[in-house]
């Protein structure tokens, strides 16, 4: 039985130059979070997109990590140990290096989600067993993190956090609830505020938010197809963000994702979604169809930030059909990718990464810039730092 997996979304980060070696190299880490190892698996983004272990892999951790993020300003990494019961807050050096541990701070159990402000000011953990956001204060020469109040009560179970770029609104994910909690932000003291909630789907259990801040897209992962229907499973909810007020809802919502264009067998089981960097294209993998669905995101005709999904042809060579339609083959024939979990965008907007977490490897894929169509990088995939590591999460930076 294959084991079903969701996992929060990572905040799209811009890439920085880093000390990293190679004439190939983009000047960019990819750093893996595995989830039964003792840290992150570390890997250099060449010029084409491709993934190659970094010279500074492994950095190891004192407990499993999960969700990791770093300030913007570069100085500083956070992240969640796999239990989310401690922030572990690090110094992080001009080649990539987590240098320094500043310290660990309590703030589980089961902490899902943790973001940081543009500002490099603030962090924000959610609480899903109590409930409650915690709010931390950044010193920005020490990177010190000194708690902002008590948690605050805010009385929704969040498992994914994302910001909009200008650090002034949060989206929290509440999937037993089935909504999407929209707080506002004193960019000032980092106090919260609920501004209102947006009921949505089934199961959501995954939220994407364009880079550019103004389209959310909600994944429900359950959504099925009624016996006889036209279309696969209308399990994408679009919203466009309205400053401070609750999103609203694209005409049109929720869209459906295409059958494969060979077998005309619907997706299913979205778990993980990413936009480029240009929030041109959006990317969701399915997990229990094994396959990703990719869209064209509209900025100027028709409903702003509505996904029409790539289309393509099918070609037949010796009796073998293949397709470069959506969606694509997770693995593409060159290695079996059964759970794939997360996915992340390089800075240069040229490579998909889908994370498969039973496997243990990040499949790699080229993205043709003009079509949003997908094919795979040589190699294929590469693998975390053991075949169990169970790696959960990629930051890019």
């Amino acid at each position: 039985m294959k084991r079903l997996i969701g996992y929060t979304a990572a905040i799209c980060l811009l890439a920085i130059t880093v000390g990293c070696g190679g004439v190939t190299s983009s000047g960019t880490l990819a750093y893996v979070s595995n989830s039964l190892g003792t840290g992150f698996t570390v890997f250099t983004i060449n010029t084409d997109g491709t993934l190659t272990k970094s010279s500074i892999s492994p950095q190891n951790t004192p407990a499993a990590p999960k969700v990791l993020q770093f300030t913007a300003n570069g100085k500083w990494a956070y992240f969640l140990d796999e239990g989310g019961a401690n922030i572990y807050a690090y110094t992080r050096a001009g080649n990539g290096e987590l240098t320094t541990k500043i310290d660990s701070y309590p703030t589980g159990p089961n902490a899902s989600s943790l973001v940081i402000s543009p500002s490099s000011s603030f962090i924000y953990v959610a609480q899903p067993s109590t409930k409650k956001l915690a709010v931390y204060s950044i010193d920005n020469t020490t990177g010190i993190l000194s708690q902002v109040g008590s948690s605050y009560q805010i009385g929704y179970a969040i498992t994914q956090l994302v910001m909009v770029p200008g650090g002034n609104v949060l989206f929290g994910l509440s999937p037993s609830q089935q909504s999407v909690l929209t707080l506002t932000l004193n960019t000032s003291s980092g106090v919260p505020t609920i501004a209102g909630s947006l009921p949505v789907g089934v199961n959501p259990t995954y939220m994407v938010l364009a880079a550019n801040g103004s389209y959310l897209y909600v994944l429900d992962h359950t959504a099925t197809t009624p016996a006889g229907a036209a279309q696969c499973n209308a399990a994408i909810f679009g919203y466009n963000v309205q400053g401070s007020s609750i999103p609203l809802a694209m005409a049109g919502s929720p869209f459906s994702q295409n059958p494969d264009a060979i077998t005309g067998v619907c997706p299913t089981n979205p778990v993980a979604g990413v936009t480029t960097n240009d929030s041109k294209y959006l990317f969701v993998a399915n997990q229990g169809s094994h396959n990703i669905s990719a869209f064209k995101i509209s900025s100027t005709t028709g409903i702003a930030g509505e996904p029409s999904e790539v289309l393509g042809s099918i070609t037949t060579v010796n009796g073998i059909k293949t397709s470069d339609a959506s969606p694509f083959d997770c693995g593409f024939g060159a290695g079996t990718c059964i759970t794939p979990a997360f996915t992340a965008v390089s800075g240069s907007n040229n490579a998909l990464y889908v994370m498969d977490t039973n496997a243990s490897k990040i499949f790699q894929y080229r993205i043709d810039q003009n079509t949003g169509k997908l094919r795979p990088q040589n190699p294929a995939s590469v693998s975390a730092e053991t075949a169990t590591s169970a790696p959960t999460w990629i930051t890019i930076r």
